[in-house]
Formats: C-alpha cells, structure tokens, sequence
C-alpha cells in the first residue's frame, strides 16, 4: 500500500475514528478540530474523550488546531465535520489544497437551509478537485477499534474512488465504489430520518421485532423511491448505501438518530433532546427535507411525513405509525 499523507477535518467521534483507520493502514495523518481541548486531549493523552471516550488512538494521528497547516500537503482531505459546518470548515482552506487533492465527505445532511447534499457543496467550493463521498454503515467506535466494516465510495469519476479505496481498505475494513453518488449520498441522508422513526418505535412499541420489520421494510422502499425521483437507482438503495446503513444506524445503541427517536417517544420536546444531546441530530434537520423532496419528485412518503411531525411537536403514536403501515402497503 503506497503511504500518503491524509488530513482529517474534524475531530468528532466519525472523524476521530477515520483518522484512528487511516493511521493503522500506515498513513500520516493529521487532524484539526474547532476545539482546542479536544486537541489537547488527542495530543497529551492519545485520546479524544470528548466524542470518542475509551479508544485509544494510533500513534501516527497528529492533531493541530491549525486547519491549514492540517491539509497542507494532503492527498487526501477528509471533511469529517457535520452537514452544518462544510462549507464554513472547507472554504478557508480551499486555497491551501494541493491541486491533486482528493476530497473525501463523511457528512450525511443536507447543508443549512437547503437540500443540497454535501458532496454537491464541497464541488461548488473546490473546483478542481476530485470529491468522493462515504456512505453505507459506519458506526465510529467500532471502526476505531477495529471491528468488521463494509462501506461505499461514490464518486463520478470511478478511478478516483476505486484509488481512495485503496487508501482505506485494510483487514477489517471492506470498500466498494459505485459511481451513483445521487443514490448513496441520499441514502445516507434519508436513514438518517428513518432511524429517528425506528428508536421512536423501540419506545412505543417495547421492542417488538414484527413491528420493527414491518417499519424497516416500508422505510427502504420509501427511501428507494425518493433517491429514484431525484436521480439515484433504487438498488444503490437496496445495498449498503441504503438498506445496510439503515439498519445500523437504526439499531445501534450508539445512533444519535436512534437515540432521538427514543427520547422523542417518552415525551421529550425535540429541544429539549438536543440540550440534552448536546447537539441536534441530522436526521431531525433532515425531515423536512426530505418531505419536500418526496413532493416535489411526486413520491408518497408518509413515514417521513411522520417523523416531520412528531419532531415538530405532535405526539408519537404507535396506532398512528400502524395506519401508516397499512396504508403503505394496500398503494404500493
């Protein structure tokens, strides 16, 4: 495997655990973060306990509060910030890019007020350079410690995913490419609301596996028509990039998305589980989104319209969520 040098923007808890896989591989890597003690933190104690408590980080990980300094030389930049902050991360150090730099998005939002998937942002804001975009499951404290992991690179250009893949395959860590960057890129934004819909089902539902199935089932096909009206193909969806990151993230315990769904229904205000969380997930900033892209592609999508209004304050109903069910298989 050739070493490069990789830069890593972002040092939250998918970032932490990408430059933690990259160094293992046998690559320099460095990482920047907003904050400076989790910096620090990184630095003095080889660990980022802030966003990724109790792992313990490969040696070959250099963190700087200095982003330019942090891609300076880079191959590889990886923007391992969420949706919110791409553009507000990448656009400074545009100019300090070498001019065969590779951009890798781990982001899977739309960018702030707009549904605009962050692999588009990143072009707009880096003519020039080759964007990849990371979709499929990646739950971070599993890849950082070293756990088996399948994911998928699209990119329109298929030689600049396949050489990214190459960068980041190892002997736990399993890559594909696919050139559908609609597909994978909205899957990754739309399980993101679905996950929401199945931890509010784990609370209203006391875990009941055949609901669970049912919900799971009517999630992916729903996904599958959206990305399809807006140029993706459903079996992008049908694969990791869709079905399989679904399912991780709408059933681990580490989901920020599941989690919501679960506080949402006991009873918590979608503000007052973002004071708790520190954060509000993606998922939540994504529904809305993804309901105006369901009507505007003229797709039927009652399950996100759900999760748009149990997060806009209407209380979760496990009856509500069965008449939608229902209703969604007699019109399919």
């Amino acid at each position: 495997m050739t070493r490069i040098k990789i830069a890593v923007l972002g040092a939250g808890s998918i970032g932490t655990a990408m430059a933690h896989v990259l160094a293992s591989n046998g690559h320099d890597v460095a990482i920047w973060d907003f904050f400076p003690e989790v910096v620090e933190d990184i630095r003095l104690h080889r660990e980022n306990r802030r966003f990724l408590p109790s792992v313990r980080l490969h040696g070959g990980v250099r963190a700087t509060c200095y982003a330019g300094e942090c891609v300076t030389d880079a191959a590889l930049v990886v923007v391992g910030v969420p949706s919110l902050f791409v553009s507000s991360t990448l656009a400074p150090v545009v100019p300090a890019l070498l001019k065969s730099a590779v951009l890798l998005n781990l982001a899977k939002g739309f960018a702030p007020r707009t549904r605009q998937l962050p692999s588009i942002l990143m072009e707009r804001l880096s003519p020039g350079h080759s964007c990849v975009h990371l979709a499929g499951p990646a739950i971070a404290n599993e890849l950082a410690r070293g756990l088996p992991a399948a994911v998928v690179l699209a990119a329109k250009d298929d030689p600049i995913a396949r050489r990214v893949a190459n960068w980041l395959a190892g002997p736990a860590f399993s890559v594909t490419t696919t050139t559908d960057v609609a597909g994978a890129a909205l899957g990754g934004v739309l399980k993101n609301v679905y996950a929401i819909l199945l931890g509010c089902l784990e609370t209203l539902s006391g875990g009941s596996r055949n609901v669970e199935a049912a919900a799971l089932n009517a999630s992916i096909h729903e996904m599958a028509a959206i990305a399809r009206a807006h140029g993706g193909r459903a079996s992008t969806l049908y694969g990791l990039a869709g079905l399989g990151d679904l399912v991780a993230t709408g059933f681990s315990r580490d989901s920020h998305n599941r989690k919501f769904g679960q506080s949402l229904a006991a009873g918590k205000t979608a503000a007052e589980i973002a004071t708790e969380m520190c954060t509000l997930p993606e998922g939540a900033r994504a529904a809305t989104a993804a309901c105006a892209l369901a009507r505007d592609g003229q797709v039927r999508a009652p399950l996100a319209k759900l999760v748009r209004r149990w997060i806009m304050g209407a209380s979760p109903s496990l009856d509500d969520l069965i008449r939608v069910l229902q209703t969604a298989r007699r019109t399919k």
